[in-house]
């Protein structure tokens, strides 16, 4: 019995994994699907950057034999997970060339589970975008909709999987970098909370420890297994979550005990939901209910327009530290030839910032996981949208343009739902129930406390289970 490239296609990596273990088709095989499948639909998308066919061939020759995930292809994004003697662009042009000599934790993880590392991602410059339109490589289309941003920054990740080029693909998140893209791309995206998964063995920490790392997948049940696999921090990490009660993989098969979920539907700084959007959140707590959850309002309990504002000097703070090290090595000065405008307007804001405004940026946005821990004591789950507004055009988000405070605001706007996770260090999900008359996927997003990702998969999978959405595909060229 063959495992023909429709099989693949429809193939999670549970399935695949299941596949290979039976004998229907080889690692070999499922890697050659992966390839021929990046052939036929990147040319439209733009989501992969870099094929690695011979760290590809070298990976299969070394496969831990009885391994979970053994011959699953994964894409990495091409910036925090090096893998060594594989060059790595971090979305700049001024940092090509770089080759780093070893792996990331995260990428020795994923060997260690078997999966072969077929590809790099597509990505704004430093991840430092919710738009994937980088000048380096072009931007990656939505494959939902190709006048529409597949958002960012792990929006290369996002089409592949939404393309079913692998069926996930590793992405991180410091302001929704993962749960935005999967919004846009119809899939399942979690953040994991600070210190679950590895950041070293070079990085302590990223964006002041508002970075996590984990992936976008089109089932619940991979992002547990992968969760599994790769959970707990590396030696001498800054950051270590709680242990989970049990595997993740084994809580996506069971019902939550009945949850208090708040719902935010306001975003604050002044914006107001789109039409399709609250009708996807009301949707949402609909399901909720009818799932046996107690559904109520709730309201962010801080100061969102003082969260935007320490966000931007942290990111600022450490764009400028990205600009000038890379400009440092590469003995290159920092310019629009090799830099984003934007970025380099950010980097200049960062370098003039004093010490105690950067330490006062940090406080307000640790604040707000006391904020947050103490809603957390009223609802067991928040309810609320990914973003507050449909995927963007295309020409949103412009990195080219000259107004670093323009982009900054639309950056700021875009995320209001999102950063406050990142903000707490807790984990957060984008769960793909709703789907505009258009067709167009719309992600909704669920909070736990800090170190309860268990609930979030239980709960993720009662979800997938009532609304499922693995049968949902873009409108592919054959």
């Amino acid at each position: 019995m063959s495992y023909s490239e429709t099989d693949y296609l429809q193939s999670d990596a549970t399935a695949l994994a299941a596949a290979i273990r039976g004998g229907l088709l080889s690692p070999s095989d499922a890697v050659a699907h992966a390839f021929a499948a990046i052939d036929r639909l990147n040319p439209h998308l733009n989501a992969v950057i870099l094929t690695m066919r011979e760290a590809a061939d070298e990976q299969l020759r070394h496969l831990p034999a009885d391994a979970p995930l053994r011959g699953v292809p994964v894409l990495l994004k091409d910036d925090c997970p090096t893998y060594a003697g594989v060059p790595m662009s971090f979305g700049c042009r001024a940092a090509r060339g770089y080759v780093p000599a070893q792996d990331h934790e995260i990428v020795r993880r994923y060997k260690a589970a078997g999966m072969v590392i077929v590809g790099k991602t597509n990505l704004p410059e430093f991840s430092g975008n919710i738009a994937t339109s980088p000048t380096l490589h072009g931007p990656t289309l939505n494959p939902w909709d190709a006048g529409r941003s597949i958002g960012g920054s792990s929006g290369g990740a996002a089409a592949a999987v939404a393309a079913r080029m692998v069926p996930l693909a590793y992405g991180n998140d410091g302001a929704g970098s993962i749960r935005i893209p999967a919004s846009c791309g119809g899939l399942f995206g979690l953040r994991a909370s600070r210190g679950r998964t590895p950041t070293g063995p070079v990085s302590s920490e990223n964006w002041g420890g508002l970075v996590s790392h984990h992936a976008l997948t089109r089932s619940v049940r991979d992002s547990a297994l992968l969760l599994d696999l790769t959970d707990a921090p590396e030696p001498g990490a800054l950051y270590a979550a709680p242990a989970k009660s049990g595997p993740y993989a084994q809580a996506v098969s069971r019902d939550p005990r009945p949850l208090r979920i708040g719902v935010i539907s306001q975003p604050g700084m002044g914006l107001r939901l789109d039409e399709d959007i609250a009708a996807a959140l009301e949707d949402a707590s609909a399901l909720c209910r009818q799932l046996g959850h107690r559904v109520e309002a709730a309201v962010f309990n801080f100061d969102e327009s003082a969260l935007a504002d320490a966000y931007l000097r942290i990111i600022a703070a450490y764009t400028a530290l990205e600009v000038d090290a890379i400009a440092a090595d590469t003995g290159r000065a920092p310019d629009a030839d090799g830099f984003e405008p934007v970025n380099l307007g950010l980097a200049e804001f960062g370098r003039s910032l004093s010490a105690p405004a950067l330490l006062a940026a940090r406080n307000t946005a640790n604040s707000v996981a006391r904020s947050l821990g103490r809603l957390f004591t009223e609802v067991d789950i928040l309810l609320t949208p990914v973003m507050p507004t449909l995927p963007p055009p295309m020409t949103a988000l412009d990195v080219r343009g000259p107004d670093w405070r323009a982009f900054a605001d639309e950056f700021m706007r875009g995320t209001v739902f999102t950063r406050p996770a990142n903000a707490a260090g807790i984990p957060a999900m984008s769960v793909p129930l709703f789907q505009t008359s258009a067709g167009l996927p719309v992600g909704i997003q669920f909070m736990a406390p800090y170190g309860d990702e268990t609930t979030l998969f239980e709960l993720a999978g009662q979800l997938e289970r009532a609304r499922p959405w693995a049968h949902r595909l873009p409108p592919l060229p054959a």
